[in-house]
């Protein structure tokens, strides 16, 4: 990104407000909490004012609740990424959450990890829309999945948006999974785990990098779910591979 992804964080306890908002920023130096609002309607206001890119939007408000606050910013401006914060475990606020667009929920108090791996999901999705990853002409499925291909491996150690490439291009998540996989023979996800494991096994090999550094070296922010992964693939742990070690006990060549 060019520039910080402003965010505005809305909650009627603002002690609550202020810690997420420092939160945010503590946990990824993209995002830069512009304002803080303790109605519905004031965080309203502001994004009119403000134009932010991301509203972090408690539930249970004075004035207009969350789900509202969360149509009417969407009315105001689309592309605003919307996150409901709140301390009710309750299905049905999800679900309002979900069907009036907030990209994601998460519950009080708001887990590290859990806020670590939505902010970058977050700064993916700025990024595509930033970078325009293929170009809005016309381009023909050859063009625009070999677009997606260069993406990938320029940015495979980052969080990947897919969604926002196809929004990027008018077009549904399913269609571009059916060109890449017409074009490439297996889905985008997929690829991007067997090139984010490809390079991993070279840094495995040829570097010194302990296991966590590898996994996020290669996207993986959490090292257990790159090890999991990497076993998946390969029938042996980080450790077991650099050892030498393959999946029938034998020793790589």
């Amino acid at each position: 990104m060019n520039r910080r992804i402003k965010v505005i964080v809305a909650d009627d306890e603002r002690l609550i407000a202020n810690n997420i908002a420092h939160r945010i920023e503590q946990t990824n130096a993209a995002f830069e909490v512009v304002a803080r609002a303790g109605t519905g309607a004031e965080a309203l206001e502001l994004a009119r004012e403000m134009l932010p890119d991301v509203v972090f939007s408690d539930i249970k408000m004075p004035e207009m609740d969350g789900i509202e606050l969360i149509s009417r910013l969407r009315a105001l401006n689309p592309a605003i990424l919307c996150v409901i914060v709140s301390g009710y475990n309750d299905f049905e606020y999800t679900r309002g959450a979900i069907r009036n667009s907030a990209v994601d929920y998460l519950l009080k108090p708001v887990n590290p990890d859990e806020l670590k791996q939505l902010l970058g999901q977050l700064e993916a999705t700025m990024l595509a829309r930033e970078q325009q990853i293929v170009p809005r002409r016309e381009a023909s499925p050859a063009e625009l999945v070999d677009n997606v291909l260069i993406y990938l491996r320029e940015n495979y150690d980052k969080p990947i948006d897919f969604s926002a490439i196809a929004d990027m291009q008018a077009i549904s998540s399913s269609y571009l999974t059916r060109l890449f996989h017409d074009r490439v023979g297996t889905s985008p996800s997929k690829y991007l785990t067997d090139y984010r494991m490809s390079m991993a096994r070279k840094l495995l090999v040829d570097s010194q990098l302990s296991v966590k550094e590898i996994a996020e070296r290669v996207g993986y922010p959490d090292p257990f779910h790159f090890s999991k992964s990497f076993k998946n693939l390969f029938g042996v742990s980080p450790a077991q591979y650099r050892e030498g070690k393959t999946e029938d006990g034998g020793v790589r060549n």
